[in-house]
């Protein structure tokens, strides 16, 4: 509720993340983590090295069928944060920068980015749940089930994913909380899909390719 003790803690944090991101030079990146891309998830997965050296190409997820893989993780993700739409309809929650003048626009909520401009007040009071930690969330759970090994690592940048929100002063970390409870489930339901299932397996076999990894049997 406005004006609680927790709602005071939820903004004090979005101001402290804030600050704390230009302090540590992170604020760029949160920027750049606007884009609806699962790129930006799958950035930190590690190709598979030998003594030589790295046996996939420099940027393997970038072209060909790594970025076939990442594509394919893009749109189920986008399905997932797709949850995200009623409740945001349901709450109206007004953004931090609503809520208190001191929290600086960033990115694409900054006053003159056009989706600010396109969304208006529409735009203003969707701040509950997150749709971009949905979004990441999903990245992490699709990549994660086509490479493991490296489901910590995913999982951490898709956090970062998610946190970025709190540095454009787009979201507050309770929004965050339900982007990933949202976005776990709506991934649970889609899992459930025999398609789904049969996508990924090949979009599996494509990244693991790509990133020069031991494929894993069905």
């Amino acid at each position: 509720m406005v004006g609680s003790e927790a709602a005071r803690a939820d903004l004090q944090a979005v101001l402290d993340a804030q600050r704390a991101g230009h302090a540590a030079g992170t604020t760029a990146r949160a920027v750049a983590d606007a884009v609806i891309d699962c790129q930006r998830v799958a950035e930190v997965l590690e190709p598979a090295v030998s003594p030589q050296g790295p046996v996939a190409n420099a940027a393997p997820l970038r072209s060909g069928e790594g970025a076939d893989a990442v594509a394919f993780a893009t749109r189920a993700a986008k399905q997932v944060s797709g949850a995200t739409g009623p409740p945001k309809t349901h709450w109206g929650r007004a953004r931090p920068y609503v809520e208190n003048p001191a929290v600086e626009r960033l990115g694409d909520v900054a006053p003159d980015s056009p989706l600010a401009v396109k969304g208006g007040f529409e735009r203003d009071h969707t701040s509950y749940p997150s749709g971009h930690t949905a979004f990441g969330t999903g990245c992490a759970i699709v990549l994660a089930l086509m490479v493991p090994e490296q489901r910590a690592a995913l999982f951490a940048r898709a956090r970062l994913y998610g946190e970025s929100r709190l540095i454009v002063g787009a979201h507050f970390p309770t929004d965050l909380d339900a982007g990933r409870r949202v976005g776990t489930a709506a991934a649970g339901v889609m899992l459930q899909s025999a398609l789904f299932q049969a996508d990924l397996l090949t979009a599996r076999a494509q990244l693991r390719r790509a990133l020069g990894l031991p494929q894993i049997a069905p």
